[in-house]
């Protein structure tokens, strides 16, 4: 059984990263592997370091993160930092299109 894509959204930037934190951490604990990054819509190096943070606990549990409609200010983000090809597989808008 697949577990359902959990949903990101708002601002992930140092201002509002501790509500983040707490709740992508409870996912990831719950096996949460799936995130649709379409309504993330700010993003700076403290959402990176969320993301990143959970990358390594799904791959403690033995998974993959996997982020799906990224939206622009993501793909953004982690291209800017060089992340992008070290969280593959990602599906970008364009391509789910």
């Amino acid at each position: 059984m697949s577990t359902p894509t959990a949903c990101l959204a708002g601002e992930w930037t140092i201002h509002a990263i501790a509500q983040q934190r707490e709740a992508l951490l409870a996912l990831v604990n719950d096996g949460q592997t799936e995130f649709d990054a379409s309504g993330v819509t700010e993003m700076d190096t403290s959402g990176l370091q969320l993301v990143l943070a959970a990358k390594n606990s799904i791959a403690k549990q033995g998974g993959e993160i996997h982020l799906l409609q990224c939206s622009s200010i993501v793909r953004d983000a982690l291209r800017a930092y060089g992340l992008d090809a070290n969280l593959l597989p990602i599906v970008t808008e364009e391509a789910a299109s």
